[in-house]
């Protein structure tokens, strides 16, 4: 029997579900396999969190690499925030650990 077809590789992919924790869409998530921009403009953003004002247009991006996530701010006008602290290079994020962009706290689990 050869490879598994590739409709059932995708079906094992890691997904993973962006969740606001507070904030004007407290509640809203997000599902995504590999990465994910947030942002308050959803022609960049597919995380669109339109009514914080303190979020930027392009915020911060989210990536799987290997077997970590990455959080990165994308010169963000208010910064994203990582443990009370400013991010200022991409950084590991821990499944369930919040972080917050603008005014909104998120985090990622496991869909």
């Amino acid at each position: 029997m050869q490879g598994a077809p590739p409709f059932i590789k995708k079906a094992s992919a890691a997904m993973y579900l962006l969740e606001v924790l507070s904030g004007p869409l407290d509640g809203k998530t997000w599902a995504f396999d590999r990465e994910i921009t947030i942002g308050r403009d959803d022609k960049i953003a597919e995380a669109c969190i339109p009514l914080d004002r303190y979020v930027s247009r392009k915020h911060a991006h989210l990536c799987v690499d290997g077997e970590q996530l990455l959080l990165t701010d994308l010169k963000s006008r208010n910064g994203t925030k990582l443990d009370g602290k400013d991010l200022n290079t991409a950084a590991p994020l821990e499944i369930g650990t919040p972080f917050v962009v603008g005014r909104t706290v998120l985090r990622v689990t496991r869909a």
